[in-house]
């Protein structure tokens, strides 16, 4: 079953643009956040790559 249906991903991920499946991605996490979502900014980032 999980065979199938990677393999099913494989073909659809070669038909829909990457530009949608990444738009749909950030949609479907943006909705995740909810109304607690909040932009982190670029110290934030660095502090979780722990980039100095």
């Amino acid at each position: 079953m999980i065979e199938m249906r990677e393999s099913e991903l494989k073909q659809e991920s070669g038909r829909i643009p990457l530009a949608e499946r990444l738009a749909a991605i950030a949609h479907a996490l943006k909705a995740k956040a909810g109304k607690y979502g909040r932009p982190v900014n670029k110290d934030e980032i660095d502090d979780l790559w722990g980039h100095p």
